[in-house]
């Protein structure tokens, strides 16, 4: 199937990799502003996406540009029948993610998919399987925390740019922490949330806290901060039973430490340990196959007509819906 990426930046070149790897999807142009990212001639190479779209006329696009750029692309990729594989986030807004959401209604023969990698770490995927094992019971209180500490051009770099990337760490990272968030705990409401610049000298948020609640009534804390000097990546889920606690992630980069997952049961009467301190399990994952399994779904996705079962269009709304609760406060 005849395949274009719009544009070439990390994930651009990420997603190109990851088209490698598969045949059914063929990769025949490639579109970034910048002329340097024509990747030496090997593909037709554009700077205008519509040009690309008017002279490649492809089956399939990968949606890889800044965030104010994806609505438009995916909008009429979608009415030109095209399958539509888009980075997150699903645009600025929730106006953004409604438009996209409505486009791929009207074209109920094309997939659009987003790409919410996290979902497919090894160790989500653990815990996925855990919880749906039915021994930890239900999830009744959630504690994630996902920071970063920028780079020394944070504050020149696009994402720290609000027309172009429409809000700050919460929308870049933390989106990633509430879509977990609501993968494991069902739709979350916001009870009270903070949104706050106070290091980078940036026009949008470096932090962002929450405290958010699902139908149930049961809680879920959240922290997205761009003032993590040291990068951290944890998510805590205390159920009924016992406990999955996953923290480090796998990444190029590796800053985020040595991914794992681990896991207790609640031990009152003390027979694996002592009460507090009950016998543990630990996974360790050194892989992250995440990139290529969300490519693997897209694929299965057209090829197979299998559904799309991580970032829909209704995920899209419903993320976008929630963080501009937490925006408002």
């Amino acid at each position: 199937m005849k395949t274009a990426i719009i544009g070439m930046g990390r994930m651009g070149r990420l997603r190109k990799e990851c088209l490698k790897k598969q045949y059914f999807l063929e990769l025949t142009a490639i579109c970034d502003i910048n002329s340097q990212h024509n990747h030496g001639g090997e593909l037709n190479f554009y700077t205008d996406w519509r040009e690309l779209m008017d002279t490649e006329q492809p089956e399939a696009v990968f949606v890889c540009t800044y965030n104010s750029a994806i609505p438009d692309i995916v909008c009429l990729a979608l009415e030109r029948g095209c399958h539509v594989f888009s980075e997150k986030p699903p645009g600025r807004n929730t106006v953004d993610a409604h438009r996209m959401a409505d486009a791929a209604a009207a074209a109920p023969n094309c997939v659009l998919k987003f790409g919410f990698n996290h979902r497919l770490h090894n160790s989500v995927l653990e815990a996925r399987a855990l919880l749906d094992s039915g021994q930890f019971g239900k999830v009744v209180c959630a504690r994630g925390v996902y920071g970063k500490a920028g780079a020394m051009d944070f504050d020149k770099q696009w994402r720290s740019d609000l027309e172009q990337a429409g809000g700050g760490i919460l929308l870049d990272q933390g989106i990633h922490m509430l879509d977990l968030l609501l993968y494991f705990m069902g739709d979350l409401t916001l009870v009270k949330s903070i949104v706050a610049n106070y290091v980078w000298q940036i026009p949008m948020e470096d932090n962002a806290l929450a405290l958010l609640q699902n139908v149930e009534g049961y809680p879920a804390m959240f922290h997205s901060s761009a003032t993590q000097w040291r990068h951290i990546f944890r998510l805590e889920l205390l159920c009924e039973e016992g406990y999955i606690h996953l923290e480090g992630l796998n990444t190029t980069t590796r800053s985020y430490g040595e991914e794992t997952v681990r896991v207790g049961y609640k031990d009152l009467g003390q027979t694996t340990g002592k009460l507090g301190m009950p016998g543990e399990q630990v996974y360790y994952f050194d892989a992250d196959n995440s990139w290529y399994l969300e490519v693997d779904e897209f694929v299965k996705a057209i090829r197979d007509g299998n559904p799309i079962l991580h970032g829909t269009a209704d995920d899209a709304v419903r993320l976008m819906r929630l963080i501009e609760e937490i925006y408002a406060k």
